[in-house]
């Protein structure tokens, strides 16, 4: 099997895993190390942070589950993660989920000259969606040009929100 038939049957193992305890599997790659290769799995919980209790429960199913039929060749460590704040949007319901929010995104070939994108999701359909930039600039993104995409964090306005809550009380 090559690496996208691999990574195609450990997606379709690791939802069967996360769906029935509500978890969504965000992503799965192998990532280059000096020790060899990473195995990371991203997953999330829509409204609701992860716990480390959580995360490490999952990354011992997971864990079992290759042992009982590991489709990958060679060494590997096994990492399983939260998406986290800045999480990665790798399918169509992403940019449903998350319209209205900042958005970074690089695309494989140029768009109107350019490759890399900032703005808010507006909307979206069944093939593209539609990123205003800039204020005014609107650009329709189709999926399959999407390289990377991720959401981004006003991180200031964070810190302010942050600070006034813990100035209460």
């Amino acid at each position: 099997m090559g690496q996208p038939e691999v990574l195609r049957a450990l997606k379709a193992t690791f939802e069967a895993i996360l769906a029935p305890q509500n978890l969504e599997l965000v992503d799965v790659s192998f990532l280059p190390s000096d020790r060899g290769r990473i195995l990371e799995v991203l997953i999330d919980r829509e409204g609701e942070k992860l716990s480390l209790d959580e995360i490490a429960a999952v990354s011992e199913e997971i864990s079992r589950a290759l042992d009982v039929d590991d489709p990958i060749e060679g060494r590997y460590t096994l990492e399983v993660a939260s998406a986290g704040i800045e999480r990665p949007l790798t399918k169509p319901s992403d940019y449903v989920r998350f319209q209205g929010s900042q958005i970074k995104v690089k695309v494989v070939e140029p768009i109107e000259g350019r490759r890399n994108f900032n703005g808010a999701i507006l909307s979206s359909n069944e093939d593209a969606f539609v990123l205003e930039v800039e204020g005014e600039e609107r650009v329709e993104i189709p999926y399959d040009s999407v390289g990377k995409a991720r959401l981004v964090v006003d991180w200031d306005a964070e810190f302010k929100r942050a600070s006034r809550g813990r100035k209460t009380g």
